[in-house]
């Protein structure tokens, strides 16, 4: 599943997170969008996407090193060997003594974090090791209890699925006095090997989706592109907005800053995503056509419910197709339910991954720096393919 995409690149494009960014566009949307109307040529001004470099958790191929962990040190180092070939895990194995692996869960009550923890536990079980949990409950006052608490019982390894940037500092000091290697999921932590998603690749892949949807609806002319994002979630995360911006635009070509709009969805949760947009719509009347994604499904089921509650035009496109994303792609298509699909992150395989990172180090393997998932878009018509 794992692979790293590269792709060519212009000039940046950095989508920034606020509170609130007020912007208009001509004329009312009344009806949900349907791409039965004659497709709209391309625009005459070309736009050409660029992955921002540099961004520990979101790096491209050719900045990637292999790490092997010193364990007298409690420190990753690089070593010499090429670390852009995809990573395959490797889960047909027994631990080789009886390790025990401890696991920060994100945020239990979470269903992304729910798929995680049962590929963990479940492979677990295969491999003879026993795992130690505490759920960080997506609060980065709690995930440091929770380092604190998993170091005391000094795990052989740490498989660190905290979603909340604010406390990485902190929970990775704890783990390296601990001289205890660890790796995440999703969110870059110090002196970790990162896993998750290609997020500027998931992102642009989720806006190119959106903008050939607009585009055979005759839309790219009235378009206005909403991201909601959260800086507590790390830079990483944030470029899965950046990516559907660019991805929109390369298809629609360039859309003027004032139609793109980015909201603070700091909760978590559907409802904070639908009061804030439903807001934001009352604020924007003029918004003809709106094309909407946030970090995970559950925020994006809120703003496409506020589009179908505030009958508005266009559609919200999911980034996990996690269950929630996986039943809103398959409650019916984009003109009934104002949503287009998502982008599939196979979180039910994170812990293939995470497992897998977690023995090799303890091997002394080394092991890539960042390690990402292949994402698919998947619609009303495919995702049954991979989800009866």
């Amino acid at each position: 599943m794992a692979a790293r995409v590269q792709r060519s690149v212009g000039r940046p494009v950095v989508v920034g997170v606020a509170l609130l960014t007020l912007l208009a566009a001509s004329g009312p949307g009344v009806s949900a969008a349907s791409p039965s109307a004659a497709p709209e040529s391309p625009s005459a001004e070309a736009f050409t996407p660029q992955r921002v470099s540099g961004i520990p958790g979101a790096l491209l191929p050719s900045e990637l090193k292999l790490w092997q962990y010193d364990s007298s040190a409690g420190q990753y180092v690089e070593v010499p060997g090429d670390a852009s070939a995809t990573y395959v895990p490797n889960v047909d194995r027994t631990a080789p003594e009886p390790y025990t692996i401890g696991y920060v869960e994100g945020w239990a009550a979470n269903t992304a974090s729910a798929l995680i923890h049962k590929g963990i536990y479940d492979l677990a079980a295969k491999m003879g090791v026993e795992v130690v949990t505490c759920d960080a409950q997506f609060d980065p006052d709690k995930a440091v209890t929770c380092a604190e608490t998993i170091a005391l019982q000094q795990p052989d390894f740490v498989i660190n699925a905290n979603w909340r940037s604010e406390a990485a500092t902190a929970m990775s000091k704890i783990f390296d006095a601990a001289k205890i290697p660890t790796n995440n999921a999703d969110v870059m932590h110090p002196n970790a090997i990162f896993f998750g998603a290609d997020n500027y690749i998931s992102g642009l892949t989720a806006g190119a989706a959106a903008g050939d949807y607009a585009q055979q609806a005759g839309k790219c002319a009235d378009l206005t592109i909403l991201l909601g994002g959260n800086p507590g979630e790390g830079e990483a995360a944030n470029q899965r907005l950046s990516g559907f911006s660019d991805g929109i635009q390369e298809k629609c070509g360039p859309i003027p800053a004032e139609r793109i709009a980015t909201l603070l969805f700091d909760a978590g949760t559907p409802d904070q995503a639908l009061t804030k947009t439903t807001d934001w719509l009352t604020a924007n009347p003029n918004a003809a056509y709106v094309l909407a994604t946030s970090i995970d499904d559950e925020r994006v089921t809120g703003m496409t419910k506020a589009l179908t509650q505030g009958s508005r035009d266009g559609v919200g496109v999911g980034q996990g197709c996690d269950d929630v994303g996986i039943a809103a792609t398959k409650e019916g298509t984009p003109d009934q339910t104002h949503w287009l699909g998502c982008v599939g992150f196979f979180f039910e395989k994170y812990g293939d991954y995470l497992m897998s990172i977690g023995l090799d180090v303890l091997a002394g393997t080394p092991v890539p720096q960042e390690v990402h998932m292949d994402h698919k878009f998947l619609t009303y018509d495919t995702i049954g393919q991979y989800y009866p």
